[in-house]
């Protein structure tokens, strides 16, 4: 298996601009950072972005709620507070894991009853 590394947006668009030999770099640079700017417009103003084979970016809400301290175990409130999520598209899902396009994992088998 591969080591884990990071792909920096420079790598990216070296990789794009590579694989169309015409396409300059300048423009590519322009292109994938026109991407990523509305990208980041549309999540920001809470609209859900779906990219082809690539999965889901949405913003979910998160309830205010009660927690505890973990020092001391006073109850605390935590406000209401937002979250950027994310769920990968299933091919891209089936890709990463090795799955084939189709295939279904075998059920349980239902629990044993306890006798009593």
């Amino acid at each position: 298996m591969a080591k884990n590394t990071t792909v920096s947006t420079s790598q990216l668009i070296a990789a794009v601009a590579d694989k169309f030999n015409q396409l300059p770099k300048k423009v590519t640079k322009e292109v994938i950072a026109d991407f990523l700017a509305t990208v980041e417009s549309e999540v920001s103003h809470g609209r859900k972005l779906r990219i082809d084979k690539v999965g889901i970016l949405q913003v979910k809400e998160r309830a205010a709620r009660m927690g505890r301290n973990p020092q001391t175990g006073e109850e605390i409130r935590i406000p209401a507070s937002k979250k950027i999520a994310f769920r990968p598209a299933k091919s891209l899902k089936e890709q990463v894991t090795g799955a084939k396009k189709g295939a279904r994992t075998p059920k349980k088998a239902p629990a044993k009853k306890k006798k009593k």
